[in-house]
């Protein structure tokens, strides 16, 4: 399972460029972001920016989506989130 980012990674331009690459590669089954934060101060600053680059890059996938005359619904938004966001990390463990 595809993951995160490596704290020596973790700067935004590699995180942007990294979940561009993996939602071209893989689309939605790999799991954006994770922590590998040993106090949690890292946590919240590493969440801060990831977030936001996450944000980004699925408004921009989304966009592409639709310009080819696919209408992305509502649905579709929030099912892939989801995945990205804890569903993909339990379905590898079995979980769901």
């Amino acid at each position: 399972m595809i993951f995160g980012c490596w704290w020596f990674l973790n700067t935004p331009s590699i995180i942007d460029e990294m979940t561009r690459m993996r939602f071209e590669l893989l689309g939605t089954s790999f799991i954006p972001q994770h922590s590998d934060a040993r106090v949690l101060e890292h946590v919240v600053y590493k969440w801060i920016h990831s977030r936001a680059v996450i944000g980004a890059v699925l408004t921009e996938k989304y966009a592409d989506i639709a310009a080819t005359g696919w209408s992305v619904t509502e649905h579709e938004i929030r099912r892939d989130v989801n995945d990205l966001l804890g569903a993909n990390f339990w379905r590898f463990l079995g979980r769901r």
